[in-house]
């Protein structure tokens, strides 16, 4: 077996092997569902790897919900096997889902594990709470802790947005030494299911986990006619073309405590450079609802949503999912029509690197405008029109049929009930004045991708009209 296989391997085991309680000050956020997050900030003293700054000491799923059970029994006659099913309406929490989740740590380095790995907990307040959705800040931002012996320098970000339902961690490793640096970088948590801990779904279609899942789902497992209190919940480590994807995952269900979740990734860090690993979880009453969170988060391009509050820089950092870079904006502009049914606008026009040998006839391409989707196929000059006022077109010049790269203007339109979907970005019904929002992008054009969390100036006036236009 290869050493980086057996490295990964060993850490996997290592982080895993940690238990015990921590003491910490944690921050509640809800997403859309009404889902509690408990981020840890302040953890002093630090007695558990799982609860580190940036880990969850729990999450509670707090709506309603119908469950489904099933289980195989005889029929008192014939002796056929027969599948019962039983619903049972839920009207409490679903809690508790960890004990500890997320916690970050360097566990190796240039291929050898480090005796005691280094744990961010800077034990410090929080630098900052940024990302304002609905007049409350959705992302927290740690402290910069640094480990100078090893030039390396970590913070970490946690964002729950208000009109999503899962919370998003970026761990933001830089090396700070004069020479590149293998960097095993490790995400610890402890699930309240424990020994009873059962692996659902995983993006491979099957319920057992391999490094190159990008997502899987879990659930307690308990006897036949019997109801879990425990949610469901479903974790994203990797989106498809990751330049580093998961060197190894897993879940014990026999340490003590069991139930440890521990997921490695193995970077190789430019002097001077940082990376970033982004994951998230949901949180959910149904696991068909936490696979569909999961699903989605995956897709190409990733939603418009998961990259809101990332700079362009963080997200050229982002070394798990599918390299991205931003559009160049010339200028785009929203309108929203209150007194009127679907008749809000968005225009925008930039630049777009592309790659050579592209054939445009056919070509699709994807906008995730903060939630607003259209799917185009270009024709040969570029254009595409989809009818209702949505439209694409890319002014790429082509030799002997197909693209030469470069750089190439690129505009589209979008038309439609707008509104619904740009509200969670404070493009209210209400009167404003120069409000500062930002409504996130990413565009697929072929083999290419694109996002952007653009900023935008607000002004609305309430029952009558809204303009967002680029600064």
């Amino acid at each position: 077996m290869p050493a980086r296989s057996n490295l990964a391997r060993g850490l996997a085991i290592a982080l895993i092997a940690v238990t015990s309680l921590a003491h910490a000050l944690p921050v509640e956020l809800k997403d859309s569902n009404g889902t509690k997050y408990n981020i840890n900030t302040q953890v002093i003293p630090l007695n558990s790897l799982s609860d580190a700054s940036g880990a969850l000491t729990n999450a509670t799923f707090v709506k309603p919900v119908t469950v489904t059970s099933y289980y195989i029994a005889f029929t008192p006659w014939f002796f056929f096997l027969t599948t019962y099913t039983v619903q049972r309406q839920i009207n409490v929490p679903l809690t508790p889902a960890f004990e500890g989740f997320n916690g970050l740590l360097i566990a190796g380095l240039n291929g050898e594990r480090l005796t005691v790995p280094l744990v961010f907990n800077p034990g410090q307040p929080l630098a900052a709470e940024e990302c304002s959705q609905n007049g409350k800040n959705r992302q927290l931002v740690f402290a910069t802790q640094t480990f100078a012996e090893q030039n390396l320098a970590i913070t970490r970000k946690v964002y729950v947005p208000s009109n999503n339902e899962w919370v998003r961690w970026l761990n933001i490793v830089t090396n700070t030494g004069p020479t590149p640096t293998q960097v095993a970088i490790g995400l610890l948590g402890v699930l309240a299911s424990g020994e009873d801990t059962k692996v659902i779904n995983t993006s491979s279609g099957d319920s057992i986990l391999t490094i190159g899942d990008l997502w899987y789902t879990t659930a307690e497992n308990v006897p036949t006619g019997v109801t879990s209190l425990k949610p469901r919940i479903g974790y994203v480590v990797q989106g498809p073309g990751a330049t580093v994807p998961v060197a190894n995952l897993g879940i014990s269900t026999t340490t003590d405590p069991p139930g440890k979740a521990g997921v490695v990734y193995t970077p190789t860090i430019p002097a001077g450079g940082t990376v970033i690993v982004m994951t998230f979880v949901t949180v959910q009453g149904k696991s068909k609802q936490a696979k569909s969170t999961c699903e989605n988060l995956v897709t190409n391009p990733v939603p418009s949503n998961a990259i809101k509050c990332m700079s362009q820089e963080e997200l050229s950092q982002v070394v798990n999912f599918e390299p991205i870079t931003p559009p160049v904006l010339k200028n785009a502009t929203v309108k929203l029509k209150f007194n009127k049914t679907g008749q809000d606008t968005v225009q925008w026009k930039g630049k777009i690197t592309i790659a050579g040998g592209l054939s445009l006839s056919g070509l699709p391409v994807n906008v995730n405008f903060g939630g607003v989707t259209q799917s185009f196929v270009l024709a040969k000059n570029g254009s595409a029109n989809n009818g209702g006022g949505n439209k694409f077109n890319l002014n790429a010049e082509l030799k002997n049929g197909v693209t030469k790269p470069g750089t190439y203007n690129f505009s589209f339109n979008l038309k439609g009930d707008l509104q619904t979907a740009l509200a969670g970005f404070d493009l209210t019904n209400a009167d404003a004045s120069n409000v500062a929002v930002s409504i996130p992008l990413t565009l697929t054009a072929g083999p290419g991708a694109y996002a952007v969390d653009q900023p935008f100036t607000y002004n609305a006036t309430q029952g009558k009209s809204g303009t967002a236009k680029t600064p």
